[in-house]
């Protein structure tokens, strides 16, 4: 593997491999231009992926044939892992291609290739799981927000039922009522809920 020049960012790699000697082949390449490589075999990987002080920016796996099981319980059991997958697999490995699904790589590999291949697939993959959880925490926003709504929605019916409010003023009861005691919207609402869950259907006491 000819190496490339070396590089103002260097990155932080993981490589776990099946085989000893490939895991200080890929290692040496990898460190040649000034990244940071930690190996370990595949049956002993968390020497190299947990024990860091500081976690890999993605880890680099290589696994042939015979060693697809063990590949699979090592993606299973670091799933909850920041560090996104690379796949590296032998020319003519069968399933290697269900293997990089099942493992949840980002981006599969077959050998032989360069080291710079190897560095352009870490970089891809270090990037599409950035883009990634950048996608979940928007998710996980819009979700919220979404839930945020139907519960102010919820609020506001209940203050209109109980009090004979219109839309508008049951939702200006709410605003003010934050903004007295310093709660958000969607706090206020779930007051107004839990007390209206709370009363019997003549009474009104809250707000």
């Amino acid at each position: 593997m000819p190496a490339p020049n070396k590089l103002a960012e260097p990155l932080r790699i993981a490589v776990v491999a099946d085989i000893s000697a490939a895991a200080r082949e890929i290692a040496r390449a990898l460190r040649q231009p000034g990244h940071i490589v930690h190996g370990a075999l595949l049956d002993r990987p968390t020497a190299c992926v947990r024990t860091q002080s500081t976690p890999p920016q993605a880890v680099l796996l290589r696994a042939g044939p015979r060693s697809t099981e063990r590949a699979l319980e090592y993606a299973s059991a670091t799933a909850g892992d920041a560090a996104p997958l690379v796949l590296l697999t032998p020319i003519g490995s069968p399933g290697s291609a269900e293997l990089a699904r099942r493992a949840g790589a980002l981006v599969h590999l077959v050998e032989p290739t360069s080291t710079q291949a190897l560095l352009a697939a870490l970089h891809v993959a270090i990037a599409r799981a950035g883009e990634l959880r950048h996608l979940r925490a928007e998710l996980v926003r819009a979700q919220e927000a979404g839930h945020s709504r139907l519960v102010v929605e919820r609020a506001k019916a209940i203050l209109m039922r109980r009090f004979s409010l219109t839309e508008e003023a049951a939702h200006r009861r709410l605003q003010t009522e934050s903004r007295s005691r310093n709660r958000t919207l969607t706090e206020t609402s779930w007051h107004v809920i839990r007390a209206d869950a709370s009363l019997a259907p003549g009474e009104a006491g809250y707000l």
